[in-house]
């Protein structure tokens, strides 16, 4: 009786974490072997140790998410000749893995060994004429940068602290896309947009390319047509 009771409160929580998103994948054609991850709660004290450790406040959204879940997987996979090709993968690191982008330079690397900083370059919307975007993050400690999803080696979505002084606890965040030739593309200013469209994506291969001025690869365009 115990045990139908938890399964039942689980599927509450998996049901308002996924915004429903798996029944709907479930009844989808060709869909098969929805997947979510059941994970504890992180506990209070692991995240203000994260704060404490890397001089960031965690936005309120994003703090209520861990201390739901630590973390999220879900992947589901499509049927093709009585095969099952595994398509959409949506994840969000747990605490632990939400680790800084630029790791300390190490006393033992040389002097003038190059780096992501070298990277940086100032753009102005004005000479190309675009409506005036977000700043872009920078490489060195300006910004402070942690990895929320690898997204499979095709880049990283971030959570970026920008204008950030050493020393000073950072308090405001945006979610930022790391491409594959390490330009930066804004996404959402708060962790619950990107949470809604992660979700609207189905977390479809590349999806974060559709938010960048080439897009998804010829490849994952193929992938992505099988739905």
């Amino acid at each position: 009786m115990e045990d139908t009771k938890d399964a039942f409160v689980f599927k509450g929580v998996a049901e308002r974490l996924t915004l429903g998103i798996t029944r709907i994948l479930e009844n989808m054609p060709g869909v098969v072997d929805v997947r979510f991850a059941e994970r504890e709660p992180a506990e209070k004290r692991t995240l203000l140790f994260w704060e404490q450790k890397n001089t960031c406040i965690l936005p309120e959204d994003l703090r209520d998410f861990y201390l739901t879940t630590d973390g999220f997987t879900l992947t589901w996979s499509v049927k093709l000749d009585d095969e099952c090709v595994p398509l959409g993968c949506m994840m969000i690191n747990s605490v632990g893995r939400l680790c800084p982008l630029l790791q300390p330079i190490s006393v033992f690397s040389l002097p003038n060994a190059p780096s992501l900083a070298d990277l940086d370059w100032e753009e102005s919307s004005s000479e190309t004429g675009l409506e005036p975007a977000p700043s872009a993050p920078h490489f060195d400690s300006r910004s402070r940068i942690y990895e929320l999803d690898s997204c499979g080696g095709n880049g990283k979505v971030c959570l970026v602290y920008k204008n950030c002084t050493p020393g000073v606890v950072a308090q405001h965040s945006e979610i930022w896309f790391l491409d594959r030739s390490l330009c930066w593309h804004f996404l959402t200013a708060t962790f619950t947009a990107y949470y809604r469209l992660m979700i609207t994506h189905l977390g479809l291969p590349e999806w974060q390319y559709a938010y960048t001025p080439y897009g998804p690869s010829p490849q994952a365009k193929v992938e992505n047509g099988r739905m």
